[in-house]
């Protein structure tokens, strides 16, 4: 599903990582895990575009097509999302604002079949769907981001740090429509400190280390 070669890559001049190659199958649950900076971050980065390579050598192929100099637009297109740590949601949008909003590539009628999808698999935002962030626990904020990516349909999901500031309750929400959306073959690579969230779900473990893998 994707190759990820020799990747370097950072911010302005500050370089981050340093030949950074691995794989991940479709159906896999990868845990990337590291230092504080190590690069976690910046890889999901420039696996979603945010980042450009830095050499002719780093490529990123998904689903056997060369996507390294692509825009943000078109890996989404491709079935790529990134949930980023912070600011992952519209804060003066309601939660139907937020999931149209992030669906309005889509043509208006569609849009909405998928805000409504995801309202299935996660009841808690249909519940809420006329409240904004403001008014949101932490973690219900952070199940309202994880639908703004869920409903694009991805076939990757690019999380940083998905359970941060969630209560039990929440955590198992989103644990459990991980465990789902993985069953249905979708793939993930999930950045996160507390690993003993995302152990027991993990197939595979990417540990950092001053910005490239660690051996």
């Amino acid at each position: 599903m994707l190759k990820v070669s020799h990747i370097t890559s950072g911010y302005g001049k500050k370089q981050v990582l340093s030949d950074v190659s691995f794989e991940v199958a479709g159906g896999d649950i990868v845990l990337l895990t590291g230092g504080n900076g190590s690069g976690k971050s910046t890889i999901l980065k420039t696996i979603f575009g945010l980042l450009k390579p830095w050499t002719q050598e780093g490529k990123i192929i998904f689903d056997d097509h060369d996507i390294t100099a692509t825009p943000v637009s078109a890996r989404i297109r491709r079935g790529i999302v990134y949930m980023p740590q912070k600011r992952n949601v519209f804060d003066d949008f309601t939660v139907e604002e937020n999931l149209l909003t992030s669906a309005a590539r889509y043509p208006k009628a569609e849009s909405r079949e998928r805000a409504e999808r995801v309202y299935g698999m996660l009841p808690l935002l249909g519940r809420m769907r006329k409240r904004t962030p403001f008014h949101m626990s932490g973690g219900e904020r952070q199940v309202l981001a994880f639908g703004n990516a869920v409903v694009h349909s991805p076939k990757l999901f690019l999380l940083d740090e998905p359970f941060a500031g969630a209560d039990a309750a929440n955590t198992e929400v989103l644990r459990n429509c991980i465990d789902d959306l993985n069953e249905k073959g979708a793939a993930f690579i999930v950045v996160e400190h507390k690993r003993q969230l995302i152990d027991g779900v993990a197939n595979k473990v990417i540990e950092l280390e001053l910005g490239g893998i660690k051996r």
